[in-house]
């Protein structure tokens, strides 16, 4: 064999010792590239220099493999490397061209990489295609498990199932966009794509959307299809007539809007033997109504509705839906949490009048735009919108964003730091199945931790597990402090509702 053709580079010269250290900035272990070295009759050195190369130049990076392949994400290191499985051998041909790599060496440097790649995956059973090892520090480490799962359970390409998957862990197409190097609009694409499979198969819907009654698929909170319910159409509030003529007698939810403002004013169930007809065309049409006032106000939201109306102008409108799951009070009220939960998600604020709020006393008259300044209000009076990345998993140390501590057995609840107000969660650790199949047992908000884990101890047993977050920027009011805490238990309610299908199993 003529030796050029064991050299990792073309030019003689370039195929000396590296000084110094020669596996610093090689994204291949250095046991890996000496074996390799051995089975292409090359130096380590030399291959180390050249798998260096090739990370240094971004010849193989993660715009090439998502832009003109199909990639899987099966591992990333802590340095920030991401290990991915594609069907691309020709890239290497490229690669040699571009680093002056010898035939020797593009295919040592390409086993190099993808005996790491099988180095990761280890002995999980993955769809084939050849290892590559790129630079990717931004992209989430817990969502590599969740695209492998989507793409075993779907007819998802690998880039769709990554795409739709990163949107559950990072806020935006155009973060997405920058993590995998595409482009904005074909982000957008992937997404829209998955949406529509989803509504073409059961199975897929299962598998991409979620398990309930309710859709991710319509976060809008005015849509007539919000969160996949059936909405009626918009009543005007004050139009009682009408509404005690064509609101169901049956159990449901109903949500208000203001004809001029954003999100909605106020999330609310009914399981009364009126059903929404009597809780929103009695109750709450006759409090926003010139006649409730000599009426009486039978609904806590009446009251703030109209006074919005007052100085703002414009009119409440009314919208409801009654799901059969909505005659079971424990789901309707979870359904409830959901929605407000989604609503300050994708608005950034709570409901404007949620929780005996009433921002209308807050305006000052000193803005030109009421309707700004009332917007102004309900932002800085909500409790801070968590990031829901990531939201399935709700027994993960990151669920919704947050920090919560390791999960540990009740017996062991002595352990934490019990100083401050607290968020809690605790779930039975004998549960089978997948991550997302996961449920919790209660979730709740305490200013006094450790009475609060000393009397689910009694009440659950020593093996319950638990996991706390400390809440912070809280309120010094009391009044307002409570509301705080709760709008942290509905967006915890909420979220676990969507993610399983299911309340807390003792929530309600």
């Amino acid at each position: 064999m003529d030796e050029n053709e064991c050299r990792v580079f073309l030019d003689p010269d370039s195929n000396s010792s590296y000084v110094g250290d020669p596996f610093v900035g090689v994204p291949v272990s250095s046991d890996i590239v000496e074996a390799v070295a051995a089975q292409y009759h090359v130096e380590a050195d030399s291959l180390a220099r050249g798998l260096r190369e090739v990370q240094s130049t971004s010849v193989i990076d993660v715009e090439t493999l998502f832009t003109g392949f199909d990639p899987l994400p099966v591992g990333r290191s802590d340095d920030g490397l991401l290990y991915v499985l594609a069907e691309a051998d020709g890239c290497w041909d490229t690669v040699a061209g571009q680093t002056g790599l010898t035939e020797v060496g593009r295919d040592a440097v390409a086993t190099a990489h993808d005996r790491q790649v099988g180095k990761v995956i280890g002995d999980r059973e993955l769809s084939s295609g050849d290892g590559f090892v790129v630079s990717c520090s931004e992209f989430p480490v817990d969502a590599i498990d969740d695209i492998v799962a989507v793409v075993d359970k779907s007819r998802l390409t690998n880039r769709q199932a990554t795409t739709w998957i990163l949107s559950q862990y990072v806020p935006g197409s155009d973060a997405i966009a920058r993590i995998l190097s595409l482009p904005e609009s074909t982000v957008r694409s992937e997404l829209a794509t998955v949406d529509k499979t989803t509504r073409r198969s059961a199975a897929e819907t299962r598998t991409l959307d979620v398990p309930g009654p309710l859709t991710r698929l319509e976060p809008d909170p005015q849509a007539s299809t919000w969160m996949g319910l059936d909405w009626s159409r918009w009543f005007d509030l004050r139009d009682s007539k009408t509404l005690r003529k064509e609101l169901p007698r049956r159990p449901g939810l109903y949500r208000v809007r203001h004809s001029e403002l954003p999100g909605l004013m106020y999330v609310g169930e009914s399981g009364s033997d009126g059903g929404v007809r009597q809780r929103v065309g009695l109750d709450l049409s006759a409090g926003v109504s010139e006649s409730g006032r000599q009426t009486g106000d039978k609904h806590g939201a009446a009251s703030p509705l109209q006074q919005i109306t007052e100085i703002a102008g414009g009119k409440m409108e009314v919208s409801v839906t009654t799901p059969p799951i909505s005659a079971n009070r424990r789901h309707r009220r979870a359904i409830e949490a959901t929605l407000v939960a989604i609503c300050r998600r994708e608005i950034g604020w709570t409901p404007m009048v949620q929780l005996n709020r009433e921002p209308a006393e807050h305006v000052s008259g000193s803005y030109g735009e009421l309707h700004q300044e009332l917007k102004d209000i309900a932002e800085r009076s909500s409790y801070t919108v968590p990031s829901w990345q990531p939201w399935r998993d709700v027994t993960a140390q990151h669920w919704l964003g947050l920090g919560w501590t390791e999960s540990r057995p009740l017996s062991e609840r002595d352990m934490i730091d019990s100083s401050g107000i607290h968020a809690f969660r605790l779930w039975r650790g004998d549960q089978m199945g997948e991550r997302w199949s996961q449920t919790v047992q209660e979730v709740g908000t305490t200013g006094s931790i450790s009475s609060r884990l000393f009397k689910l101890q009694n009440e659950y047993g020593d093996e319950v597990r638990f996991s706390v977050v400390a809440l912070d920027r809280l309120s010094s009011d009391t009044y307002r402090r409570s509301r705080e805490l709760n709008e942290v238990r509905l967006d915890l309610i909420g979220a676990h509702y969507l993610a399983t299908g299911a309340p807390p199993s003792e929530q309600f």
